[in-house]
């Protein structure tokens, strides 16, 4: 159960990190828009998504590399963020469903 998310984890973190970069460039560009049907439920669930991913995201990391660095043994420190390495997946795809819906490419773009 455990082997899954670890071997994902440097795949979704890459793909998070990308996605918090490209999201606010596109939106300042005007390349994303949120859509007009239902707009502020979407850009308000979509703020949302996108702080928790940031924050989750900028968490586990810095709780990964403070282990690495503290922890003699990196078996038994990677145990204690079992439950946050497990969730991680789970938020990332919560995330992307709702940037799916909240977050659409530009008519010209």
């Amino acid at each position: 159960m455990f082997l899954l998310p670890a071997i994902a984890l440097p795949f979704l973190f890459f793909f998070a990190i990308r996605r918090l970069w490209r999201i606010p460039r596109g939106l300042l560009q005007g390349r994303l828009h949120v859509p007009a049907r239902r707009r502020p439920l979407l850009a308000t669930a979509s703020a949302v998504a996108y702080a928790v991913l940031l924050g989750y995201t900028a968490g586990l990391a810095a709780e990964l590399v403070r282990l690495g660095l503290a922890s003699h043994d990196p078996l038994s420190a990677l145990v204690s963020v079992t439950v946050y390495v497990l969730v991680y997946p789970l938020v990332y795809l919560a995330a992307e469903w709702v940037f799916y819906y909240g977050i659409k490419a530009a008519p010209g773009a």
